[in-house]
């Protein structure tokens, strides 16, 4: 999902690698056969017919060792690039996350369900409100939610929430900045209804990566599930 899929692959470096010194490896054997193609030629060399074979059969396995190099790192790199799936405590939902994310339980003793990036830059955390608890709508219940978070933050700014669709759900996702614990944060987040449940997806960044993570965010919506509750 993202540059981090890349960056976080080793087996991306790895091909790097491999590619560069093969590629150097074979221009040192071509020139070499140059030179002694030239030497065959003007009859100033010995046995260079076999030294030519040696040099072209070489040529080839560094070809297939290249090939098959090529071969393993591209599906390493498929395979990180996967997406991780995470499911709740309860088996009441479940969300996708980019492979290099972890999941942090830590972030949150009310969510039931989180996860960050390693480079704790991204943040998911995913919260459920029994529907018993509310008489009100979806759009009443993300007003409502969005509401008090504007309480939590300073120097609140909340934009206008739009309402999509998400595999065939109705959603209100919603945009708040604000500042907390001397950082500027930006908050992006999906609100849905489900069968007993209301449920938050909240994902945040700083300010500063809050462009560049609204890709991410708005994926790791879209992958949202409800499940089984155990209720």
């Amino acid at each position: 999902m993202g540059s981090q899929d890349i960056t976080h692959n080793p087996g991306f470096y790895f091909s790097i690698g491999a590619q560069v010194l093969v590629t150097l490896v074979l221009l040192g054997l071509v020139i070499i056969g140059i030179v002694i193609a030239i030497r065959a030629k003007t009859g100033r060399g010995k046995g260079c017919g076999i030294v030519m074979a040696v040099a072209f059969a070489l040529q080839a396995c560094l070809a297939a060792f290249f090939f098959l190099i090529s071969f393993f790192a591209s599906l390493e790199s498929g395979s990180s690039s996967q997406p991780r799936t995470i499911r709740a405590r309860d088996g009441s939902c479940e969300i996708s996350v980019p492979r290099s994310w972890i999941e942090s339980p830590d972030l949150s003793s009310e969510g039931m369900l989180a996860a960050k990036d390693l480079t704790g830059k991204e943040y998911v955390i995913v919260y459920v409100h029994s529907r018993q608890d509310y008489v009100e709508s979806l759009d009443d219940f993300a007003r409502d939610r969005t509401d008090w978070m504007r309480e939590k933050l300073k120097n609140a700014r909340v934009e206008a929430p739009a309402t999509i669709s998400i595999n065939g759900r109705r959603a209100v996702r919603q945009v708040v900045h604000g500042d907390i614990d001397h950082l500027r944060i930006t908050y992006r987040i999906t609100y849905f209804e489900g069968q007993n449940n209301f449920y938050r997806v909240l994902c945040w960044s700083l300010e500063s990566k809050a462009a560049g993570s609204a890709g991410d965010f708005d994926k790791i919506a879209e992958s949202f599930r409800e499940g089984q509750s155990k209720q």
